[in-house]
């Protein structure tokens, strides 16, 4: 019997009821932990502050103990790699201990929830969804507001990528699934499925880059119609929503609408970091003294020869790629590394610096070896 189980059974069959939040806790770390999510460079669940706080608005006693048991179980299998990489690009030099702390201020809370975001999108489910789960349909669902039922929901999304169903916009499945498992995976700087060519993945992550670029210099506003929105591509993905950048970004915390361009900065910057992570692309090593051309005196990151695609990825080895060792084997062997290309990007972001002028920089970042080569789970991660 697993560890996972014997912890379930000790609460005896006449206390489940009581302790029901409990069990689905225990429940929820057990099937995280088993599933190892794709969360390139890993991301803390428990967030910043300001999303704690948020989270346990009009929530009862016993379900803020249940949360953060959930919580406290989730995070031995989880590191706050993606805060440390963010606060480093915004100019922490300390001990990881240190700059892994989302509340260190080096960073603001905004970039961060952005971020997050891409792992962690807010979403509500459609009437008859989650029934089984312990969803509260009413209320958006995170992994800190509802951590069993964004447990429950990722394995069902797992489950369904393994049955081979298509995830998209059509399939009226919630953002979790799509953007893990789904079409979505563009986000993350990986391939929707295995076979599609190099180029048609870049061109997914251009789209998002300019969106999100547009987003962050306020281009696009919180009433901004995503239907609207003229990037090629764009439409495939949200225009059958009726979703407004407010509703993407921000559904069901307020606070961070007043500054909605910053969380659109910190989701570019997720998919920036994912794409230095190697279960998510391959790259060529940098040639050291190579400039991006078109884009000002910036050092070249490597050439990405493949776009790897999850599905049928040994999720150990994935998370293996994604933990701390690997992020510091990375800052110690490659220049331009994930931190330079973000302090880049950081520094065109506080000049207001034009889609246009920016949009060079990223091609440069995912420039491709040969646009026709097909994604794969790559040689070190196949099952």
């Amino acid at each position: 019997m697993s560890k996972c189980s014997k912890s379930i059974m000790r609460l005896s069959h006449p206390r489940r009821n009581a302790y029901k939040g409990l069990i689905w806790g225990t429940v929820l770390s057990c099937s995280l932990f088993s599933a190892s999510p794709a969360l390139a460079f890993k991301l803390s669940p428990q967030g910043t502050v300001l999303d704690r706080k948020l989270s346990r608005v009009g929530v009862g006693l016993l379900d803020k103990i249940t949360q953060s048991l959930a919580l406290w179980g989730i995070e031995h299998f989880t590191e706050p790699v993606h805060e440390e990489i963010t606060q480093r690009i915004y100019g922490c030099e300390g001990d990881p201990e240190v700059c892994a702390d989302p509340d260190l201020g080096f960073a603001s809370n905004f970039v961060l929830a952005g971020v997050r975001w891409n792992d962690d999108p807010p979403f509500r489910l459609n009437p008859g969804q989650g029934r089984d789960l312990h969803c509260k349909l009413e209320e958006t669902i995170r992994i800190i507001t509802q951590p069993w039922c964004w447990g429950g929901l990722f394995r069902d999304a797992k489950r369904r990528a393994e049955r081979g169903e298509l995830m998209d916009a059509a399939s009226g499945v919630s953002l979790l699934h799509r953007s893990h498992f789904g079409d979505l995976q563009f986000m993350h700087a990986m391939a929707t499925k295995d076979g599609e060519a190099a180029e048609t993945t870049r061109r997914k992550i251009l789209m998002w880059s300019e969106f999100s670029w547009r987003t962050a210099i306020k281009e696009y506003g919180l009433a901004t119609r995503l239907q609207d929105i003229s990037i090629e591509g764009f439409n495939d993905h949200f225009g059958r929503t009726g979703w407004r950048v407010q509703d993407l970004f921000t559904l069901g915390n307020i606070a961070l609408r007043q500054r909605v361009h910053e969380v659109a900065f910190g989701s570019l910057l997720h998919m920036v970091q994912d794409s230095f992570a190697r279960g998510h692309i391959d790259r060529a090593e940098p040639i050291l003294g190579e400039t991006c051309s078109g884009s000002g005196p910036y050092a070249k990151p490597g050439v990405i020869r493949e776009f790897h695609a999850y599905g049928n990825q040994d999720t150990g080895k994935h998370a293996d790629y994604d933990a701390r060792h690997a992020f510091a084997r990375h800052m110690s062997a490659e220049r331009p590394n994930v931190i330079d290309v973000g302090r880049v990007l950081k520094e065109m972001f506080e000049r207001g610096q034009s889609w246009e002028t920016v949009k060079p920089y990223l091609e440069c970042i995912f420039e491709v070896e040969n646009p026709v080569t097909k994604a794969s789970p790559g040689d070190a991660f196949t099952k």
